[in-house]
């Protein structure tokens, strides 16, 4: 662990990476110590952990990177610990890949030319499986908590039918093969984000556009804003997906806002301030990069028109997959990098061939004003580089806010000095040793920025053991927060898989931490309030939900917490009687489709089924071959890779 000593760094006369800031408000800075206070009930205590045998059972982990071979239309689900709380409505979405071998469902429908080669299981034929997790296929959960319906919840699981989703199971083998030598290039192999994991500094190919090299897998999150659900992925046109029976209802342009090749965001953040959703784009080039942030209204109408939305040009070619807004700014991080000479942008659009990551140097930090903030201008600061092992290169914002002139910022960092390579082949990680020399350790920090003379001071949270997937009540995002929640690792002072829960209190300065059975594996927590409450009622007075993926029977579950007693473990457990593989980002909804009945989410899942069955795009043919009945897709099948 970071000792407790407070770090602040200044601009003058060290290193620092460079913050971008957009405008908003703020609100104090506390300081936290490092020594969590508090542990699970049965749990050992987290600075004994590893000592009493709770080490991750990375055998029981490798077996959530498995393709999910079938989806579910319909199904009601019981407890088998607890009751469902009756005071707990909506749906719980996340995303995450869940197809690592090319073509491991056969398409459902008419298709004028059968697959060339028959789905295979992971393994069998390495040239169709993806080189890293991330690069899988997104497939996305949904399971809704129906008001009345005592003790039963119903799911949902469904793959995102991406274009390239599509066309690789139609022809039975991988086509898109962008980021493999990204993913092989031992260049970046060592103290290095591009292929961490799970989430990689180097998301997609540089091409930009509809091309080949860059395959939209859809696979990072889930955003359900003004009644319509959302598939995101970083590059790509988000995908509308029907929140029911979470058929694909084909890539959105957000009702004309986006180009048709647009570089969409992975990302969407609340301002519950205004109530508004906000995205951004980035068109990356060599010189600079023209980042765009679009802000939605609560029935997802943009606010003034597209061209009056911020754009600003960011020098180089920036790498940015996150950000964060406060009342008056969206704040981004953009990590210093060159070109590679040797390897012209009109030559290869490789990002390990490209780019040189300076990770020497400091990040800038960009704070770029919002909408309604017209007389302020966008500011960018260094981020002083400090000699703890962290870098700020790829910032996992948890939330903002702002205190007067001060912009504060929880994020979850990389220390990338433990990576000496990137995964290797399927099934990437089966011990610990392979996990901690290929996946950087994250800790949690907070960062104070001065938005008037540029001062970035920083200090470390959490160290104790590795955290992923920071989250804060939606009621609080943009404000100031009191709790965070996030994944935990079970080792301490080494890197580790997400497993556990923790909750940390900004306040009081304490953590409690929950663990599961060495062989279980929780994602992200989310949080979500209880319903028909009294307005006036704590920030962690609502649920922590959460996946559970367990190696040992291969199954998945629902966990449901007490977001008050994370510690006391989880008071709903719900078999669900299919292994999800390991996931991604996630949200819960509880108004509009997300509060259905189970008997309109049946007929609707079966009516979806139906239609994908018979081909639901049969009528979006070629005037030109209408003759023949052929659909684009089977056109393509004769024809070639021509769209």
């Amino acid at each position: 662990m970071i000792g407790n000593k407070k770090t602040v760094l200044t601009l003058a006369g060290c290193c620092s990476l460079i913050i971008c800031l957009l405008p908003r408000e703020c609100s104090g800075f506390s300081t936290i110590p490092q020594k969590p206070s508090t542990t699970s009930g049965s749990n050992p205590s987290p600075s004994t952990a590893a000592e009493d045998g709770n080490m991750p059972d990375m055998e029981a982990y490798a077996k959530g990177f498995s393709s999910v071979t079938s989806e579910v239309s319909f199904r009601q689900c019981e407890p088998s610990v607890g009751k469902i709380p009756s005071d707990l409505c909506g749906t719980y979405f996340r995303n995450g890949p869940a197809m690592f071998t090319a073509g491991s469902i056969p398409p459902m429908g008419f298709s004028a030319v059968n697959p060339k080669e028959k789905p295979v299981a992971d393994g069998v034929d390495m040239s169709r499986m993806v080189s890293h997790p991330f690069e899988g296929d997104g497939a996305i959960v949904g399971i809704t908590f129906h008001e009345g319906d005592e003790n039963v919840c119903s799911l949902r699981y469904k793959y995102v039918k991406t274009t390239g989703f599509e066309k690789e199971r139609k022809k039975g083998k991988k086509l898109y093969s962008g980021m493999e030598s990204t993913r092989s290039d031992r260049s970046v192999s060592s103290n290095h984000p591009a292929n961490d994991y799970p989430l990689p500094l180097y998301r997609h190919h540089l091409q930009s556009g509809l091309n080949k090299n860059r395959k939209n897998t859809s696979n990072t999150r889930t955003v359900f804003w003004a009644n319509r659900l959302m598939s995101l992925w970083e590059g790509g046109l988000p995908y509308k997906m029907d929140s029911l029976a979470l058929q694909t209802e084909g890539k959105s342009q957000l009702g004309g806002v986006l180009e048709e090749a647009a570089p969409f965001s992975g990302k969407g953040t609340l301002d519950s301030n205004q109530n508004r959703m906000l995205f951004y784009s980035n068109e990356q080039d060599v010189e600079s990069s023209l980042l765009t942030i679009y802000e939605f209204d609560e029935s997802f109408k943009l606010i003034g028109d597209k061209f009056d939305q911020r754009k600003c040009k960011l020098p180089g070619l920036a790498v940015m997959n996150d950000f964060a807004v406060t009342e008056k700014y969206s704040i981004f991080v953009q990590p210093k990098t060159e070109t590679n000479s040797a390897f012209p942008f009109v030559m290869s659009k490789d990002p390990s061939k490209l780019l040189n990551l300076q990770q020497q140097y400091p990040s800038t930090i960009h704070l770029i004003p919002r909408l309604g903030f017209d007389g302020m201008s966008m500011k960018s600061f260094e981020i002083p580089v400090d000699t703890e092992g962290c870098t700020d290169i790829d910032l996992h914002f948890c939330n903002a806010y702002m205190d007067e002139d001060i912009i504060i910022f929880d994020a979850i960092r990389s220390d990338t000095s433990n990576i000496k390579s990137s995964f290797n082949k399927w099934p990437w990680i089966t011990t610990l040793e392979e996990y901690s020399s290929s996946v950087s350790r994250k800790s949690l920090w907070r960062y104070r920025v001065n938005t008037i003379d540029g001062k970035v001071e920083k200090e470390p949270l959490f160290t104790d053991y590795s955290c992923a997937f920071g989250t804060v009540n939606p009621a609080v995002s943009s404000k100031k927060h009191k709790y965070i929640y996030a994944n935990v690792g079970a080792i301490s002072n080494k890197a580790s898989p997400p497993q556990g829960i923790a909750k940390f209190n900004c306040e009081s300065k304490t953590v409690e931490r929950w663990m599961p059975e060495a062989y279980q594996f929780a994602g992200e927590p989310i949080f979500t309030s209880r319903q028909k409450t009294q307005e006036s009622v704590d920030e962690d007075d609502g649920y922590i939900i959460s996946l559970l993926f367990d190696g040992k029977s291969n199954e998945s579950e629902l966990l449901i917490f007490d977001a008050k007693d994370i510690e006391g473990g989880p008071i709903t457990r719900v078999p669900l009687g299919l292994s999800i593989a390991h996931g991604l980002f996630g949200c819960f909804a509880s108004d509009g489709d997300a509060c259905c009945s189970s008997e309109e989410l049946e007929r609707r899942s079966k009516l979806a089924d139906k239609m994908e069955k018979k081909g639901n795009r049969w009528n979006e043919v070629k005037s030109d071959f209408s003759g023949l009945g052929l659909r684009l897709d089977d056109f393509d099948e004769y024809f070639g890779d021509f769209l």
